[in-house]
Parts: C-alpha cells; sequence; structure tokens
C-alpha cells in the first residue's frame, strides 16, 4: 500500500510541475476593455554606419538621372523591379549611402550632407532644403535601410529580420518571427542594444501592459531580441522519458503485487 502511495505521489508531482497556466502566455493580460495606453515611441537618431535611401526627383527626368544613384532604374520602377534593389542587405550597401564618421553622406551633384544625430524625418527635410538650391519643385524621400533586428530564444522562426517601417516594437518583431513557443516565459524578454558606452539590455514583461513605457519596448537597428525559456522547460521536454519510466514502474508493482502474496 505504501509502494502505490509514494508512486502515486511521484506521479502527481510530475504532472503538477510540467504543467502551465494559459494566463502565463497572453500579452498585456492585465489591460481592460477600451482602455488607452501610453507608450514610448521615441525617433531613431541617425549615427555612423546607418545605410540611407535618398531619392531626389523633379518634373525633368534628364536632371532626376544626374541627381539619383543608379538612374537607370528608374525605368524599371514602374515593373517594380528597381526598389527590389534595396530590399536586400547587399543592395542596401551596393545602393544605399551610408554616414561617414563625421556623419556625412555624399550625394551626387550635391556633395556631402551632414545628417547625424537627426530623425529621418529632419534628415529628410536637410536633403530638401539642400536640393531646393539646385532644383524648383524637388521632391525628397530619405528612408532607412539597415533597421535590422535579431530575433532568439523560444521564437518559432528566430533569425535576423528587416523592417522598412519607420519603428517597430518586440510585438512586431515577435510576430515576424512567427510568435513564441509554449516553453517561452513572456514575462522576461530581453532586448540587448548597442551604446557607446556598451551594450545594454532591459528586461521585458510582455504580459503587462507598462511594457509600452519601457525604453526597450521600441527596437533600434541592431537591437537583439531573446525570449527565455521556461524554467520548467527540461521537465516539458523529458515528459515522455518521464511517462516510459512511470508505465515501467506501474507494470513491475503490478508484476510485484500479483507475485509476492502468492510467496
Amino acid at each position: 500500500m505504501r509502494t502505490f502511495t509514494i508512486f502515486f505521489s511521484v506521479i502527481f508531482l510530475i504532472i503538477l510541475f510540467s504543467c502551465r497556466s494559459s494566463k502565463e502566455l497572453v500579452y498585456l493580460n492585465d489591460a481592460g476593455n477600451n482602455e488607452i495606453i501610453k507608450n514610448l515611441s521615441p525617433d531613431y537618431i541617425l549615427k555612423t554606419g546607418d545605410i540611407l535611401y535618398v531619392s531626389i526627383k523633379s518634373i525633368n527626368p534628364e536632371v532626376n538621372a544626374l541627381f539619383n544613384p543608379e538612374s537607370g532604374m528608374e525605368a524599371a520602377s514602374s515593373s517594380g523591379l528597381g526598389y527590389q534593389k534595396y530590399t536586400t542587405p547587399s543592395g542596401a550597401y551596393l545602393y544605399g549611402f551610408e554616414l561617414d564618421p563625421n556623419g556625412n553622406i555624399v550625394l551626387p551633384m550635391l556633395g556631402k550632407v551632414n545628417v547625424s544625430g537627426v530623425t529621418i524625418t529632419q534628415a529628410e527635410l536637410i536633403v530638401q532644403k539642400k536640393a531646393d538650391e539646385f532644383l524648383k519643385e524637388a521632391v525628397v524621400k530619405v528612408k532607412l535601410l539597415n533597421f535590422k533586428v535579431t530575433v532568439t530564444g523560444e521564437v518559432r522562426n528566430p533569425g535576423v529580420y528587416y523592417n522598412y517601417n519607420n519603428s517597430i516594437n518586440v510585438l512586431e518583431a515577435l510576430a515576424m518571427a512567427n510568435g513564441n513557443t509554449d516553453y517561452a516565459t513572456i514575462q522576461k524578454v530581453m532586448v540587448i542594444r548597442d551604446f557607446p558606452e556598451g551594450k545594454k539590455t532591459f528586461m521585458l514583461d510582455l504580459s503587462s501592459k507598462n511594457v509600452y513605457l519601457s525604453e526597450g519596448f521600441y527596437l533600434q537597428p541592431d537591437d537583439y531580441v531573446m525570449v527565455q525559456p521556461d524554467k520548467h522547460k527540461n521537465l516539458q521536454l523529458n515528459s515522455q522519458a518521464y511517462s516510459l519510466v512511470l508505465s515501467s514502474l506501474s507494470v513491475l508493482i503490478a508484476v510485484l503485487g500479483f507475485v509476492i502474496p502468492k510467496l
């Protein structure tokens, strides 16, 4: 009798520690209906090494060819091939404009333009002002090409993902990686970011609405997002092995219970 008590106690403990509540995997579970959540959405500040897409256009196609690199792509853009040059890392490197150590980009006809320490919107205004010195009614567009983030850990498709919007947050990055696995701890999602003095980490709790107030919630280029595993992951992964062992023990106990009385 005592043997059976110990056996079923062990089974109960294994089941208890291997099970998780569904609430542990729910994002923003403390947010109410129609609740307005305050957030921080800081604009990204350009720095040395950033790569920009710069387009300067006027009503004159011949002038456009002078002010735009790889002007031959204008003819191809109608078929959707032109802008594809910028949607790969190699394309961005070859056809984009990189900020040099002094924060300058060198544009055809315009020469050096300093855009270090400003936002994308401000950089566009700076280039616009410079273009207006040479062109009438010029239309300037500036976009960031090297906005990539790395998503690792307990996600379904870890990897490097490129963002072509002005901003991206942690939830969007996880969605790009097809979401977290069942073994994830969404209360411990780490963002690692480069600063001049070194790397800085932010630990985010995605189950709380307060995550929107974290400095690490809105990502920056070259950020790492690491979703940590649940503390019981090893037990959950080995549950099949435990079940096999317990099944063997149950058979053994049943056999002993049948044989011992006869002895």
